[in-house]
């Protein structure tokens, strides 16, 4: 019932526009450059390997993507 009368009256759409000139009119709207996501796993890294240590490089990933956000690079 609520979705039907955000879409019968294009209220979502009105209220991205209002967010958006607000952020835009704070320069706030990020349009270019990159996003970095750092999250942190507290899990420790597996000790199954040839000397039986820790390889604290194991933890990470890193993520490339171009400007629509499409993954190039893992």
């Amino acid at each position: 019932r609520f979705r039907h009368l955000l879409d019968a009256h294009q209220l979502t759409a009105q209220m991205f526009a209002a967010i958006r000139g607000l952020l835009e009119e704070r320069r706030l709207l990020l349009k270019a450059g990159a996003i970095v996501d750092a999250t942190i796993i507290a899990a420790p890294t597996s000790t199954k390997n040839a000397t039986g240590t820790r390889d604290p490089a194991m933890m990470k990933i890193h993520i490339g993507t171009d400007t629509p956000g499409i993954v190039h690079s893992l």
